[in-house]
């Protein structure tokens, strides 16, 4: 007789599952920034391309390219953010607690330090930004490049 196998998850990781599953099977997993990617095909049809032309369209494709790396740096910027709320949310609990233990809830021992962190994770939030939109431009400078010089 088969032992019984039972899996617990948490309705949190279930709707990721199921929204992960939904982007993965629908084609729009990463849609927003690789949305104006071309292929050399997609660009002219009959045009065969030179090697300096090749190495500006493959500039935002494939593994080791520029568009690669700002891709990662703009995953670790959004990593770092995300790492800098949640230090910032338990310094937040944990004064609370020491504030309490003292007998004085109001107070903020933290306060420089917290300040601080806001500062680190509004940096963090432009730097995505910048990050993005660089990748946008040079994505579109690389495409009107090949359009207007052919």
């Amino acid at each position: 007789m088969p032992k019984e196998v039972k899996i617990v998850l948490s309705l949190k990781t279930c709707i990721k599952l199921i929204l992960f599953t939904g982007l993965l099977f629908s084609g729009c997993l990463a849609q927003p920034l690789w949305q104006s990617c071309q292929s050399a095909e997609e660009l002219a049809f009959d045009r065969k391309f030179t090697r300096e032309e090749l190495l500006l369209l493959n500039l935002g494709h494939g593994q080791g390219s520029a568009g690669f790396f700002l891709l990662e740096a703009l995953k670790q910027s959004k990593e770092t953010t995300h790492n800098l709320q949640r230090a910032m949310s338990q310094m937040r609990q944990v004064e609370s607690t020491y504030a309490k233990s003292k007998g004085k809830p109001d107070d903020k021992y933290l306060q420089n330090s917290e300040l601080k962190l806001t500062q680190a994770r509004q940096r963090s939030e432009e730097l995505s930004e910048n990050i993005s939109d660089g990748f946008r431009e040079m994505k579109r400078s690389v495409k009107e490049t090949l359009l207007r010089n052919p």
